[in-house]
């Protein structure tokens, strides 16, 4: 008869050892709640303390109502003043928001104070699943798509421009849906919005 012995030591050493990973794994140092909202995010940071920011309210013709935030912190894409910036959020008041650019001159970011009623513009970027990558990728599938016909045939076959069309015009569609830029107006309103 053979002995267990071996079998029992080998298993005895593998419990051994996964008790002792798991017992060491976890860190002496424990976070704050106040560590871990600002680890998620401005949004989750702003719930610490009564802050202001600015909510973006449109009214879509498909899809209906949707608001977005944008706090301190965040990234803004906007028009204003016939300009267009993608700076981070510096500051909100009751009526105004800054944001900080660089001055050359002056070798230092300095904050740029608008008003609300001073944007025309503002450009939201999401990503919603599948529909972003499509926005992306359909248009290049379209155009390889006819390359490779192109290049295969050596002449422009006209079956497949209906194909090449609907490629481009789809991924055009879903790059739109992704990155709408709805204009300021009475359907679509920029206000201030305070946490409490």
């Amino acid at each position: 008869m053979k002995s267990n012995k071996p079998r029992r030591s080998i298993t005895f050493a593998v419990i051994s050892l996964f008790i002792s990973h798991f017992a060491f794994s976890q860190p002496t140092d424990t976070l704050t709640t106040e560590q871990l909202l600002q680890r998620k995010g401005t949004a989750y940071s702003a719930l610490l303390r009564p802050s202001r920011y600015l909510a973006l309210d449109v009214n879509h013709t498909f899809g209906g109502f949707r608001r977005y935030r944008f706090f301190v912190g965040d990234e803004i894409h906007f028009k204003a003043r016939g300009e267009k910036f993608r700076e981070e959020l510096y500051d909100v008041t009751d009526s105004t928001f800054s944001i900080l650019m660089a001055n050359e001159v002056m070798g230092r970011d300095e904050p740029v104070t608008f008003r609300l009623n001073e944007v025309q513009k503002v450009m939201i970027h999401r990503r919603i699943p599948f529909v972003t990558m499509a926005g992306t990728i359909f248009p290049l599938a379209g155009g390889v798509y006819l390359l490779a016909d192109v290049i295969n045939n050596r002449q422009l076959n006209t079956n497949v421009l209906p194909v090449t069309g609907a490629f481009i015009a789809s991924g055009m569609l879903f790059h739109w849906l992704s990155n709408p830029h709805p204009r300021i107006n009475k359907n679509h309103r920029l206000k201030v919005l305070r946490t409490y």
